[in-house]
């Protein structure tokens, strides 16, 4: 676990990163590196969104701090910073019980928690997605005449000028990244967001991030399938078969001593860690790009506002504008 520390003596963290999801006491016997998954990418990415985040502006001085559009948009950015190092960390706790179930000190059977730890980091994945694009909203809808355009629309009204951050409740109030959202904002928002409406459409057009929620969907409103390691039923699962006429017509059923398992999830576990893994990965290329866009809009977005974060997370510049 890695904190990154505040200034006073007893503040809290300004963000910690974890290696790790489990209880392990300390024991770290076949972890994975994060540069062998790809993982010290996407912690760097977190630490710029964090940096982003904990940077907490609102470039005006006669706005109300409580309801700050900008202020809202930093929070939005270290919740996306949080999650995707989250699901990173679980990704890489289903590759660790991978490996020690190769090594022997696992038994087989914790081949289950991989999947489900996989399926966790899925799920994850795909919300800091979604909060994404709403990043992106938000950070357009600054603008005034953004607020008017989105107030005149019928699917984006709820971000009109009778959205308030932090306060209002409005389910529709926030988007679903998909491809006819990004279509929508990119109809209804200035040319000066385009490097991040084509992040947003490279992420939705993706391999990765259609995998992700195709694993998603399935879990979450068709059938989860057990995993490939027990019995399980599906079609062709049990003791017994069908017994047919000449016509093709059951009559009747045989019974067998052998139990037959279930085959609809063989090969899950696999294809489940390795879409975990590609799409953390690719969600962070999609955040990178977007918080680099954001930083170089902000002046002209925000009347002269500069904060500048490097590669690695580290706040270089952050200057306000004379009133």
């Amino acid at each position: 676990m890695d904190d990154i520390a505040a200034e006073g003596e007893n503040d809290p963290p300004y963000w910690s990163k974890l290696r790790h999801i489990g209880v392990h006491q300390g024991a770290v016997d076949l972890r994975p590196e994060l540069s062998d998954l790809g993982l010290d990418e996407v912690y760097r990415v977190c630490d710029r969104a964090w940096a982003y985040s904990r940077s907490d502006f609102e470039p005006s001085g006669l706005v109300d701090i409580r309801t700050s559009q900008w202020r809202e948009t930093c929070a939005l950015a270290g919740s996306m910073a949080e999650s995707l190092m989250l699901s990173g960390a679980t990704y890489l706790e289903a590759v660790w019980h991978r490996a020690a179930i190769a090594a022997g000190t696992e038994p087989a059977g914790m081949a289950i928690a991989q999947r489900y730890l996989s399926d966790n980091a899925i799920d994850t994945a795909v919300s800091v997605g979604h909060r994404l694009v709403n990043f992106v909203a938000r950070v357009a809808r600054t603008v005034p005449q953004t607020r008017e355009r989105f107030t005149s629309h019928d699917r984006l009204q709820a971000l009109g000028d009778g959205y308030f951050p932090f306060i209002t409740e409005d389910r529709d109030a926030w988007l679903s990244l998909n491809s006819g959202t990004v279509r929508m904002l990119r109809a209804a928002v200035p040319e000066c967001h385009g490097d991040s409406l084509a992040a947003l459409d490279a992420l939705v057009t993706s391999t990765a991030w259609q995998a992700l929620c195709q694993v998603r969907g399935e879990n979450f409103h068709r059938w989860r399938k057990e995993h490939e390691s027990v019995v399980g039923i599906d079609r062709d699962s049990g003791r017994t078969n069908n017994i047919y006429d000449h016509a093709g017509n059951v009559i009747g059923r045989d019974f067998h001593a052998g139990l037959r398992r279930h085959t609809a999830a063989d090969g899950m576990t696999a294809k489940t860690t390795e879409t975990a893994g590609a799409g953390v990965r690719r969600l962070a290329v999609a955040v990178d790009a977007v918080i680099t866009d954001t930083l170089a809009q902000l002046p002209t977005l925000s009347g002269g506002f500069i904060l500048e974060i490097d590669e690695h997370g580290h706040t270089r510049r952050m200057s306000m504008p004379l009133l």
